[in-house]
């Protein structure tokens, strides 16, 4: 599990290097967002654990986007998506090759 890096900027700007996605990744969520660039030739989907249970006790469903070929995607980190456990969103990637991302403060 790897906790994506953020970055913040300033008044001079902030180089938003992407990185590759790693398979279980986790990031800082509440005032955060994602953004993933599907380098690939075909679409990707990013799931977004969401812990807990409905108001009708049944496990909440997770949050997948799905990502279009060549495409670079902004996806706000809501509360919603904190695990109560390490406080951290828990991402995955239904593919990792050519797929980077970054988290930014918003």
């Amino acid at each position: 599990m790897a906790e994506i890096p953020v970055r913040t900027a300033s008044f001079e700007g902030v180089n938003l290097a992407l990185l590759p996605a790693a398979a279980n990744d986790t990031a800082k969520c509440g005032g955060y967002s994602l953004l993933v660039n599907n380098g690939s030739g075909s679409p990707i989907t990013c799931t977004i654990a969401v812990p807990g249970n409905t108001s009708y006790g049944v496990a909440a469903p997770d949050k997948v986007f799905s990502i279009p070929a060549g495409q670079l995607w902004e996806i706000p980190l809501l509360d919603v998506y904190r695990d109560p456990s390490d406080r951290l969103a828990h991402i995955t990637w239904s593919s990792t090759t050519t797929v980077t991302r970054i988290v930014v403060k918003r």
